[in-house]
């Protein structure tokens, strides 16, 4: 075998190792405990209620927000509020949620009308969302989340057993069209593949995430760090925030929350691609690591479908002739094989974590596709470009993923 067949194949070993050590990492995950189940009633711990006040920042959200307040106000918590912050809606989102507001005193309505020089809209309305909240613990959750109605009492009796400051889940997905089930699970297996649970969870390292469709934070906490107001000029909130949150010094958390709540987040494939290029600019905030992410799907996902027909076709030759397989056939195959069932289990687990359709996994080289195609649109954004569109407005940024205004 040639120097350069011995270096491709010790590159495609490596990358049979990087999906051993993904399938690893997942049953590590469950064995620690980090795939929550609903508490019972009678838990340890749950006969403590710190209380809690749930933040729900809500723009253009008349249509979907009626199901997530149901699922807040249905809790078993007992010592909870909601704040639901108004930022600057244009359709019956305030119409809506003042018909909470008049039935349940739990609620209470805030209205953004303008947005101050140097501020993006969503962690403005999270910050002034908080400034009468006098609660223990505040919780952070978006429009399109529906809760399981143990789910702040099981988060908050998390926090507290493993004695964190902030505590950040990933959802399920809700069920949903087709381009959602084919692509968001690889979507968020890209950022995963970034933020390593068990970095993010391990003080000593920097490794920092957050999911801000559910955010559990100590009040006293946030207040000392400066809430929302320390990434102002964030495209994206929740991964800056938690960077800030875990380097000054609050102890930090991720982990499945796929019992607890379920999420929407873009109807088809257009919202789809803008959204997740756009959560990988404020994410990822690297050309070089959108660009890794890139070589990765090419490399990591899509190399076997591509060369595996071409090795079958010369192994099912050599069967036709009777004549003997060549070796680097036989080894690449073999390879080939591996490399396609350690995806496979991977990917199984993760779309099933995830909560989405099994079967959209056969389409799996189209996922990877669509994937590499919104990355590309990414790095456009981030490095030539240098400006990102969401909700009707277009936002320039420098080459770190900030707004520049």
């Amino acid at each position: 075998m040639s120097p350069a067949m011995l270096i491709l194949f010790a590159a495609w070993v490596g990358i049979c190792a990087v999906w051993l050590g993904l399938l690893i990492a997942q049953l590590v995950a469950k064995r620690e405990g980090l795939i929550l189940t609903q508490a019972p009633e009678d838990a340890a711990g749950a006969s403590i209620s710190p209380t809690v006040c749930v933040v729900i920042p809500a723009r253009n959200e008349g249509a979907g927000i009626e199901p997530c307040l149901n699922s807040i106000l249905r809790q078993d918590y007992p010592s909870l509020s909601v704040v639901v912050v108004d930022d600057r809606s244009d359709d019956d989102t305030s119409e809506v949620v003042s018909r909470f507001t008049q039935t349940d005193q739990r609620v209470r309505l805030e209205r953004i009308d303008e947005l101050p020089p140097g501020w993006l809209g969503k962690s403005h309305a999270l910050w002034q969302a908080t400034r009468r909240v006098e609660a223990d613990w505040l919780l952070f959750v978006d429009a399109d989340c529906t809760l399981e109605h143990a789910a702040v009492r099981t988060a908050v009796g998390h926090a507290i057993e493993q004695r964190v400051d902030l505590l950040t889940l990933w959802p399920r997905q809700t069920p949903g069209g087709f381009w959602e089930h084919m692509t968001i699970p690889l979507c968020a297996g890209i950022v995963a593949l970034w933020f390593d649970a068990r970095k993010v969870n391990d003080s000593a390292s920097p490794s920092a995430f957050a999911n801000g469709q559910f955010i559990l934070v100590r009040r006293s906490a946030y207040e000392r760090l400066g809430g929302h107001s320390a990434v102002r000029t964030a495209i994206i909130e929740d991964v800056p925030f938690a960077e800030h949150a875990k380097s000054g010094g609050l102890r930090c958390r991720v982990a499945s929350g796929r019992n607890l709540f379920a999420v929407k987040m873009y109807d088809g494939y257009a919202a789809i691609r803008d959204g997740w290029a756009r959560i990988y600019v404020g994410a990822l905030r690297s050309g070089a690591r959108i660009a890794i992410s890139f070589a990765w799907l090419a490399l990591g996902s899509l190399m076997p479908f591509v060369i595996g027909p071409w090795l079958a076709v010369a192994a099912g030759g050599a069967y036709v002739v009777s004549a003997p397989l060549d070796d680097r056939v036989f080894l690449f195959g073999s390879v080939c094989v591996l490399h396609l069932v350690l995806l496979g289990i991977v990917s199984f687990r993760f779309w099933g974590l995830g909560g989405c359709p099994r079967r959209y996994l056969l389409g799996y080289p189209v996922s990877v596709l669509v994937v590499m195609r919104i990355l590309v649109l990414a790095w456009w954004w981030l490095m030539v470009r240098r400006s990102v569109g969401w909700r009707q407005t277009r936002y320039r940024i420098d080459r770190r993923g900030r707004i520049v205004f």
